[in-house]
């Protein structure tokens, strides 16, 4: 069974078809690259799946769950995560604090255990800063901890953001453009992260990308979309070759 299913999906803003009859299943340990260009409809999958957007109809299902009946809290807390085409840091916050806020949707603790520091709030606060550390290790960030995070060059903040949305703990992450404003170097670096990701954390990934380099690279599976319409999907050595999708990016040529 899929991980994720999606079945035609499809959502209108006034006149505009942001998404029509979309479908397209997420396997277990997969990478998938969801491409298109601009205006596509590639964000807005993202969106409906996080509960952003309502879709006008349509199904999503997670781990044979309806993810469109659950709130934003519940998605994350479900094992759905995302990180965003612009940066969503609180940039007044420390680097581990703001995955300490990544956390939030997992705590149970009640105004009553933090208020008075009970055990409980002390065991999850334990808890907290240390799969923090963790993950903050794992990204090599650890030596930016307690740096605020506004003080971080570009690339650095797009890492850090990835790292609290890992902190949810997650089997889905949804990334949202993570090669967008790197430097050739940086997304050299982001294609080995994406695949430890995977093979060391046991991740499926679902990425929205318009570097096709790292696309092609790292995907397993591919889905094409235009004008909010899949024309496509396959191998990346398929969808390269498929004729729509090079009209897609190229134009139509005449005969």
């Amino acid at each position: 069974m899929p991980l994720l299913s999606i079945r035609n999906l499809s959502i209108r803003f006034g006149g505009i078809v942001a998404l029509e009859d979309v479908s397209f299943d997420v396997e277990p340990g997969q990478i998938v690259g969801l491409i298109g260009p601009n205006g596509a409809g590639k964000t807005t999958v993202f969106n409906c799946m996080t509960g952003v957007y309502q879709p006008d109809s349509g199904s999503i299902t997670f781990e044979g769950r309806d993810l469109l009946r659950m709130q934003p809290h519940q998605v994350i807390g479900g094992g759905v995560a995302r990180t965003f085409q612009n940066l969503e840091l609180f940039t007044s916050m420390s680097v581990l604090e703001n995955l300490l806020v990544g956390q939030h949707s997992d705590m149970r603790s009640n105004p009553l255990d933090c208020a008075f520091r009970l055990p409980r709030w002390h065991r999850e606060e334990r808890r907290a800063r240390t799969l923090a550390s963790d993950m903050l290790d794992l990204l090599e960030l650890g030596a930016y901890s307690s740096a605020p995070a506004s003080s971080l060059p570009f690339g650095l903040k797009k890492r850090v953001e990835l790292a609290r949305a890992l902190v949810s703990r997650p089997r889905l992450l949804l990334l949202d453009e993570p090669a967008n404003g790197l430097n050739h170097e940086e997304v050299a670096s982001l294609d080995g992260m994406i695949r430890a990701l995977r093979n060391d954390l046991g991740l499926t990934v679902l990425l929205v990308e318009h570097h096709m380099g790292l696309v092609m690279a790292v995907s397993d599976k591919v889905c094409v979309l235009d004008f909010g319409r899949k024309i496509a999907d396959g191998t990346p050595a398929q969808v390269q070759a498929n004729p729509a999708v090079i009209a897609a990016y190229l134009g139509a040529t005449d005969a």
